[in-house]
């Protein structure tokens, strides 16, 4: 394990403290995978992670079952576990269900959010058009989760809130393009694009118009694939 993996678990160990320790060495290996700490094809070993979080191997163990479960990990022959590639089909899957998803939450937020809630939305952007400003495309990454998140949190459903918990694919492409600079040159008026759709939204919802907020998110949705895609078979070359 190399040095900034050790520094990034030890700054997220203490957001999870209150879990119990096979959850918080899920969520902490989880947000480094989301977040392209670890890459595709790293290697993960019960020692090395055990000796990180100074815990016996079987939460390790039961943590890293859980993220195989999710197809964030798999086991290689001779190697052992290791960090799953990115699966395109899974990708397409994730978009529709994603589509009906966060259409349901905006419904529901039109329904009865609150001008603080808005206020957090808007602020959202704020953190977005600030990363965007300083080139800092792990930071609008960070921001762009953060405000599609508070959109399934007004959904008011607990239950919704899990599922999405679980759409991490296109997350992860984000951060993984966005740490590689190489083949993600996309201009800053991209970036600006996206979260003027993001305001858009914000106004639609403000004005409790469904009808435009759903149709000005799928689109938004539907680019920020297509960019994904365009990522994955450039890198794939």
């Amino acid at each position: 394990m190399e040095t900034n993996h050790y520094q990034y678990i030890t700054e997220q160990i203490e957001h999870y403290s209150s879990k119990p320790l096979r959850e918080a060495i899920f969520f902490v290996i989880k947000n480094a995978i989301i977040e392209g700490i670890f890459l595709p094809g790293d290697r993960l070993t019960e020692d090395d992670i055990a000796q990180q979080f100074n815990c016996s191997r079987t939460p390790v163990r039961e943590a890293l079952r859980k993220l195989e479960q999710e197809n964030l990990l798999q086991v290689k022959p001779g190697i052992g576990m290791v960090i799953s590639n990115v699966d395109i089909e899974l990708l397409q899957q994730e978009l529709e269900i994603r589509k009906m998803l966060e259409n349901y939450s905006l419904q529901k937020a039109c329904e009865g959010i609150t001008e603080e809630e808005l206020k957090k939305l808007e602020w959202a952007t704020d953190k977005l058009q600030q990363a965007i400003n300083n080139n800092d495309r792990i930071a609008a990454s960070r921001a762009n989760i953060e405000f599609h998140r508070l959109l399934y949190s007004y959904s008011r459903n607990t239950f919704l809130q899990k599922t999405t918990d679980s759409l991490w694919l296109s997350f992860r492409i984000s951060f993984l393009s966005a740490r590689n600079e190489d083949v993600t040159m996309v201009d800053k008026s991209w970036y600006e694009e996206r979260n003027n759709e993001h305001l858009q939204v914000i106004h639609a919802i403000r004005d409790k118009d469904v009808e435009k907020a759903i149709k000005i998110n799928t689109i938004h949705i539907q680019k920020n694939y297509d960019y994904y895609l365009d990522y994955i078979k450039r890198v794939s070359q």
